[in-house]
């Protein structure tokens, strides 16, 4: 009766834990080999400018030692101005059509996925596209 109590509690942990990655973002987003969620630096549902209009903000950060993937939602009410300015350009990756930028040896692609805006924050572009469903 012990061994079995034991192995749902470790299903359960793991299910959880994959569960969690899966739902990062509130959207399906697949984790990279070797990175973890770090829960300790999420930040959910604070209030952020967005575009110049208020927006809720939820933030994970998927890492691999010294690597970090960050993870940002934002959630707005009114249409933004989606146009690449200041170095970004327009860019597909993975059919999802978004700004792209590279940026102090940081790869940032930000795209609209149903009623929020997703930026992921790479360390090279090949990881934005393990991270995009």
């Amino acid at each position: 009766m012990n061994k079995k109590i034991l192995i749902l509690s470790i299903f359960l942990i793991v299910a959880g834990v994959s569960l969690t990655a899966v739902c990062a973002a509130d959207h399906d987003v697949n984790t990279p080999d070797g990175y973890k969620i770090n829960n300790d630096l999420t930040v959910k549902n604070q209030k952020v400018q967005f575009q110049g209009m208020d927006a809720i903000q939820t933030i994970y950060v998927l890492e691999n030692g010294t690597d970090n993937i960050t993870l940002t939602t934002f959630d707005v009410d009114h249409l933004v101005d989606f146009t690449p300015s200041g170095g970004s350009v327009s860019k597909n990756i993975k059919n999802k059509d978004g700004i792209y930028q590279e940026k102090d040896g940081r790869y940032i692609f930000l795209y609209k996925d149903q009623d929020q805006f997703i930026q992921i924050d790479a360390p090279s572009e090949k990881l934005i596209e393990e991270v995009l469903p």
